[in-house]
């Protein structure tokens, strides 16, 4: 089945300063798997068929070449996942300004590595880390849900997944779950292309060796140089 995949939620206008290292990344993967589904941001008019699931960007490190990999949630819906295409570190609120959401996307992050590694179905619970997340950064309407809001999701095979989503949204809001309190949300940000949310909440040594070039997974399969990610 062929994946549209064209994700598009707000982007920021301004452009962050520049990090240290910047990212060539020139291949993705959905791992460990995707669903599928419509998303709909109402503001705009959005409707989309997408692959939902968190991916496996590869390329190089410039400069210098270094192998690099990242494991991502998607935060940003409104462009294309277009390849190849720089990316950098960024601070989150260059897409996310609001504290409170932040924190909430901080807390999803703190459990999602558990949440997999516990798994059976891990493609269905991938899934429903990206649907929370999208949830997080895109719903406006003061309650989390993904039939009613600026930020919906219905149809395909991810009914399963979006019941598991709002139990995720309800651990967040009700504090059952919190933040790491040493951990740091890592925005991989893209001018050009569709910008990520590192998978995980890594400490910051661990961070450090991280992006010295020990990478944070092995290599994905290759895929076109463009595709249109509708949401994944």
């Amino acid at each position: 089945m062929k994946l549209k995949i064209a994700l598009a939620i707000a982007a920021a206008s301004a452009m962050p300063a520049a990090a240290q290292a910047a990212y060539q990344i020139d291949h993705y993967a959905f791992a460990p798997g995707a669903l599928v589904g419509t998303v709909q941001y109402t503001p705009t008019g959005l409707n989309v068929n997408a692959g939902i699931g968190r991916l496996n960007l590869t390329g190089t490190e410039t400069p210098g070449g270094a192998a690099a990999s990242f494991l991502t949630y998607c935060v940003d819906i409104f462009h294309d996942l277009t390849i190849p295409a720089t990316f950098d570190f960024a601070p989150v609120s260059t897409l996310i300004p609001d504290a409170t959401k932040q924190s909430q996307l901080l807390t999803l992050m703190t459990q999602s590595d558990a949440l997999l590694a516990n798994a059976s179905d891990k493609t269905t619970v991938s899934a429903a880390i990206q649907l929370a997340t999208w949830e997080i950064v895109n719903e406006t309407s003061g309650s989390y849900g993904f039939a009613t809001g600026t930020f919906r999701s219905t149809g395909g095979n991810s009914d399963a997944a979006r019941s598991l989503a709002q139990t995720y949204l309800n651990q967040i809001t009700t504090g059952a779950w919190q933040p790491s309190p040493t951990g740091t949300l890592r925005l991989l940000y893209s001018a050009t292309s569709q910008s990520q949310i590192i998978a995980g909440v890594p400490e910051p040594a661990t961070w450090a060796m991280m992006i010295g070039g020990f990478g944070l997974v092995g290599a994905a399969a290759r895929r076109r140089a463009r595709v249109k990610y509708v949401i994944a």
